[in-house]
């Protein structure tokens, strides 16, 4: 009869232990499955990728992601981004998007990086002009032109013709110098509007280009008046004389300058007396005599 007690009881305990197990997956499968269903699949970068570069198996990989936290347009299946050209840098570790995407079809180089309905336009900059190297691809800048209009006695000019344009790349080329001589030049490539590139072309041809960047964000384009060598020496003169009532205020009132009364001779009564100063009276030095006190030297006027 014990014995009987003891496999009962065994086979209790191990039928408990297989519920348990059996219980505890089962939870674990729901906790997972529920989990699953707020997430979705998303690619990812497994390396920094280069604008302009297409896509391959090594640089991409699938992962979960929720759902609620993703932002839009990220692509989803490794699929429809094989083969596809990047207009941006993508990080590693980052999720894909489709504007960081060229179009389908679209070859590596300059022309997948340019908007449908844009046009590349490349310009000559120098290293002031470019803003000493810091110009980069996705960089925003504005256009400043400064030229001299075409007319009679007109002075140069200085204009923001363009705001906000996307750089697509900066590089170096080789042209031919006045003196028949090769010669390295700079050179920045926006992304223009066609009526934009015409802009640049003719400012570049008759003046001379600036760029300044500018935040991205910044979505602000003011309307400028542009300047001239004028407005530049009146802003001049307005500071320094707000510059030099300043000194004023700090060291009190200014002195008056004395009034020097004119000389005028009269023609027609040469004898006429002329005004003078402070009438001086006349000493005999006969009846004078010296007064010493100290250093100090007087006459003294005799009074009989």
């Amino acid at each position: 009869m014990n014995r009987r007690f003891f496999l009962a009881l065994a086979g209790a305990i191990v039928f408990g232990l297989l519920a348990i197990f059996l219980a505890q997956k089962y939870v674990t499968q729901q906790a997972e499955r529920i989990k699953n269903q707020d997430k979705v699949d998303v690619i990812v970068a497994t390396a920094d990728v280069p604008l302009g570069t297409e896509i391959n198996a090594q640089q991409i990989r699938t992962v979960k992601y929720d759902k609620t936290l993703i932002p839009e347009g990220v692509m989803r299946t490794e699929k429809e981004v094989l083969g596809r050209v990047t207009t941006t840098d993508i990080p590693k570790n980052t999720v894909v998007l489709s504007r960081q995407l060229a179009g389908l079809g679209a070859k590596p180089g300059l022309e997948s990086l340019v908007t449908e309905g844009m046009r590349s336009v490349s310009v000559r900059v120098d290293e002031a002009s470019g803003v000493a190297g810091f110009i980069s691809p996705g960089t925003y800048v504005d256009v400043i032109a400064i030229m001299a209009p075409q007319l009679e006695g007109a002075k140069p000019v200085s204009k923001v013709i363009l705001q906000k344009v996307r750089v697509l790349a900066g590089g170096q080329k080789m042209e031919t110098s006045k003196d028949g001589k090769p010669a390295l030049v700079n050179t920045v490539t926006m992304e223009l509007t066609p009526g934009q590139a015409e802009k640049v072309k003719l400012a570049e041809s008759e003046g001379k280009l600036q760029l300044s960047i500018r935040n991205a964000t910044d979505q602000d384009l003011p309307k400028t008046p542009g300047a001239t060598k004028r407005d530049v020496l009146d802003d001049i003169a307005l500071e320094r004389r707000a510059l030099e009532g300043t000194k004023q205020s700090a060291g009190g009132a200014p002195r008056p300058m004395p009034t020097i009364q004119p000389w005028t001779i009269n023609v027609n009564n040469p004898n006429q007396q002329q005004p003078q100063g402070p009438q001086v009276k006349k000493v005999n030095l006969e009846k004078t005599i010296e007064l010493i006190e100290g250093v100090k030297r007087s006459r003294v006027e005799m009074v009989p």
